[in-house]
Parts: C-alpha cells; structure tokens; sequence
C-alpha cells in the first residue's frame, strides 16, 4: 500500500509515525514548516506518557500538490521534480472546516480504488463533499487520545486510546502489519456512526479546556470546572437519547454515568476516577493549541452541532451554547472570562 498523511499537524504525525513503526509505506502531505522541522531533526520523534520514544523518517513530505511537485525522500533529501503521485489510502487529518477546499486534490491523487480515510472530530464535516466522492471508497476514523505537538519534531501522547478505523481491506491490511511490528495498535469497528458519538461526548472538553488555559490534569482536578463539563455531556446526552443516536462507551464507565462522577467532590472523584487522572501533566487540547496559534477552531461541529442537534430534536442546551459563544470570542482576540460566560 502506497499511504498519504494529508495535512499532516499533530495527530497527523503521530499516526504517520505508528504507520511507519509498522514498516508501512507514509507519505506526509504537510506544510513548510512541518516538512522543514523533519528534515532538521532527521525524523518524527513520537513520544508518549507511557514512556514511548521512537524516531521515524517518512517515505516522502510533499508540500504542494500539482501536475509537479517537489519531494523530499528519505534517501535523497534533495528536492526533485515528480509527477503527482497516486496513492492506495489517504488519512485525512485536516480540520473540518478545510475539507471543502482539498475536495479536488483527494481526487487527483487517488484512484477508483483508493480508500479516504476522514479523521475529523464532530458532526456534520462531510455532508457538503460526500456527493464529490462517490467513486472512492470514504470511511472514516478518529483519535481518541491527546497529542501534543513539541520542538524538535516531536509529537507527544498524553492520554490512553488507540486510533480507531471503519473496518475495510485496507485497514484490516494496516492493522496485521501493526500487530505483527508489535510496536502499536488500532481498532477496527464495522459501525463508525456510535464511535463518532461517543468520541463528542469527550471531545466536549475540547472547547473548556481552550477556555480556562489550563492543562487537561490540572482542569479535571478542579470540581468547578468539572461540573460544567458535566452539564455540556448531560445535554449531549439528553440529544442522543432524544434523537435516538447511540454511543460508543470509551471510559471505564457507561457514558451516562461520567457527568455524576464528574460532578462528585474532588476528594471522592479523586478516588473512583483515578484513572482518568493518568494523563501528562502537560497535555491540552487541540482547540488550545488552535487558539494560541490564532487559527480558526472546529467549535461549529462539537459544541456547536450540540446546540444545533439539540434544536432540531427540541432539547436545550444552553451550555453547550455558552461554550461555543466563548470559543468564538477566543477566535477574534477577546478574552473570555469563565465565571460570566455561564
């Protein structure tokens, strides 16, 4: 299998490098500054908080597609023009607010049976390009953990998970090679529809933790800041239940039961969710890093499609509505202050 990361940022590295542990064929389609990090620092370096470091060179980084394009080998790191390459299967992990405009490119560098692999967060980030895909094979995929984008080119785990896949030949082909390296894992479900619900009910986080500037560990320590967590799953849940969706159970416990135990004092939370402590100290989440780097965040399609779900099936949601007002005041400069945003 010929394989291409697009749009290679953080979770688009450290997937390139357990593709690559795997003795797979990755290509990374990235920007100049990704590509030129690499090559300075000969390599990925992925590191986790379960004391993971390992270094790996991609096939080739690839910073513009066209007719012509220049790539960087790795073992000839002199650029050279190629014709556009076609590749067997293409993550994409570009935000989901990017997909429309890459529309055409995935089709150029593919084939008719090729596998696109989408690994947005959210809902709704397809609906306006499925119909311009219908001669590829479309799945999609998700991250359940947190990665952290460090110097050097190195890319860090800092909470549990393994990345998740439809189940398809192709995927199927990729999990036997990660077995049989035996450095990494993923899972394969055949129903993609209950992971992504289920994946939302965390991804929820996202957005506070953009808001109170704290680090995952130290935010989920603090019961305030818990409780309206709490209260933005509650609604999610409550939209689930109404508009009948299922979810996909990612912690210890059933998801209907993480708002209760977010919401217990910190010393019984301490004590029953201690495993959901066992985080780097220094993970955030991805809108944080959205946020400080003054990119434009994927909001619309988490706390957003939260309120706009919970419209169409008559629930409320107004702190999953709170939420998404803050984070788009982030997007513009403002300060948000969290004691008067709820």
């Amino acid at each position: 299998m010929n394989i291409a990361i697009f749009g290679a940022g953080s979770t688009g590295c450290y997937l390139a490098g357990e593709l690559l542990m795997a003795k797979l064929n990755v290509s990374l389609i990235c920007r100049e500054r990704i590509k030129r990090s690499i090559i300075e620092n000969q390599g990925i370096t992925l590191t986790s908080y379960q004391g993971l470091h390992q270094k790996v060179m991609p096939k080739a980084l690839i910073t513009e597609l066209a007719t012509n394009q220049n790539i960087d080998s790795n073992s000839n790191l002199q650029n050279k023009v190629n014709p556009a390459p076609l590749f067997d299967v293409i993550f994409v992990t570009v935000k989901c607010h990017q997909l429309a405009a890459i529309t055409e490119q995935l089709l150029q560098i593919t084939h008719s049976q090729s596998s696109i692999i989408f690994m947005q967060n959210g809902l709704g980030s397809l609906d306006e390009i499925l119909p311009l895909l219908t001669h590829r094979h479309v799945s999609q995929g998700i991250t359940p953990f947190n990665v952290l984008q460090q110097p050097n080119a190195t890319f860090h785990k800092g909470t549990e998970g393994q990345f998740t896949f439809a189940s398809t030949q192709h995927t199927k082909a990729i999990q036997q090679a990660m077995r049989k390296a035996q450095q990494s894992e993923c899972i394969l479900v055949d129903d993609m529809a209950p992971v992504i619900h289920g994946k939302l009910l965390l991804n929820l986080n996202n957005a506070l933790n953009a808001i109170t500037d704290v680090p995952i560990k130290e935010q989920l320590s603090q019961r305030r800041t818990r409780k309206l967590l709490s209260l933005a799953m509650k609604e999610w849940l409550s939209v689930c239940k109404q508009a009948k969706l299922p979810l996909t159970q990612f912690t210890k416990v059933k998801p209907t039961w993480l708002p209760l135990i977010l919401s217990m004092p910190d010393w019984l939370f301490n004590l029953i969710a201690k495993q959901m402590l066992d985080i780097d100290p220094k993970a955030r989440s991805s809108m944080w890093e959205d946020i400080q780097a003054k990119r434009q965040t994927e909001i619309d399609y988490l706390n957003g499609a939260v309120v706009n779900l919970g419209r169409q099936v008559n629930v409320s949601t107004p702190v999953n509505a709170a939420i998404t007002a803050g984070i788009k005041q982030l997007e513009q400069g403002q300060t948000v202050d969290i004691d008067t945003l709820f």
